[in-house]
């Protein structure tokens, strides 16, 4: 009798390849690690294949694991195809997303397979922009969902993830000793922009603008490039070569929480589908 492969087993496969690690493709599947790792080792012993090799840094697929994950993702699509054609409930139609600028490649790297593995039927529209423009048009019914940066004022809004803003300074120059600290600051309504001049006028630090963007990429180039000092969210500094700017000068305590948050016309069962398909995503650029 012919073996027939699992397709339980294939979603959990190809969840641990998006994340990068048990530990968070457990998350996303709602699972224990250990149950994760079960379903993986029965998955292997079901092909008569090694399909990962698993070390402190994370997980890298084998060679028989690279010839799954390419059939993995063609079973899984069929599978969601098939049900699609044969059920009333399946999501369908147009829907619009609003992605912060300052994730918006690497996150729809991640966003847009897992949309389109979970929800074949969903004709998505993407807007990459900065939060505060995004709140605005979801609040003017221009947008139907939005991931944005959480801000006191707006309570009740869906946490995703979150991460620290560190001042941060170039490696091989000590910038503190000027009389005036060279900054580089982003020049969109933003708040990491708010709270930076804020953290400047609380420590009463004379400072000098020498560059702005409204990209935080290029905001991160210019301290590592030796240009500047700035306020950066973490996830940028395992990119550049940078240092904690001195904390007898300035220090942040500050948090960056980012938060789903969506038009009052979506009804909760679809959003419920699609915050799982965007933790899923944000999961693996948060590895």
């Amino acid at each position: 009798m012919e073996s027939l492969l699992d397709l339980e087993l294939l979603r959990t496969f190809s969840a641990v390849v998006r994340a990068g690690e048990l530990k968070k493709a457990a998350t996303t599947l709602f699972r224990s690690q250990a149950a994760v790792s079960m379903q993986i080792k029965r998955l292997e012993d079901m092909v008569g294949s090694r399909l990962l090799e698993r070390s402190n840094q994370g997980i890298q697929l084998t060679e028989a694991g690279e010839t799954l994950l390419g059939y993995c993702e063609q079973f899984l699509r069929l599978n969601n195809a098939t049900l699609a054609a044969l059920s009333q409930r399946q999501l369908a139609g147009k829907i619009s997303f609003g992605i912060p600028t300052d994730y918006a490649q690497d996150f729809l790297h991640r966003f847009m397979p897992v949309l389109m593995q979970e929800l074949p039927q969903l004709d998505a529209r993407i807007i990459c922009d900065r939060s505060r423009h995004l709140r605005q048009l979801v609040e003017r019914g221009e947008l139907d969902v939005a991931i944005v940066a959480g801000e006191p004022q707006f309570e009740g809004e869906e946490p995703l993830w979150s991460e620290r803003l560190i001042w941060s300074a170039p490696v091989a120059m000590q910038l503190e000793q000027r009389e005036r600290l060279p900054l580089a600051l982003l020049e969109d309504n933003c708040m990491v922009r708010d709270l930076c001049l804020a953290d400047l006028k609380l420590a009463n630090v004379a400072y000098q603008p020498v560059f702005a963007s409204p990209v935080m990429e290029n905001i991160a180039a210019a301290v590592h490039a030796g240009l500047a000092v700035s306020l950066l969210p973490e996830s940028l500094l395992g990119t550049i070569r940078t240092r904690p700017l001195a904390t007898d000068l300035l220090r942040s305590n500050h948090l960056l929480q980012m938060n789903l948050i969506c038009s009052p016309t979506i009804d909760q069962p679809t959003l419920a589908r699609i915050s799982g398909c965007i933790r899923s995503a944000a999961a693996q650029c948060q590895r």
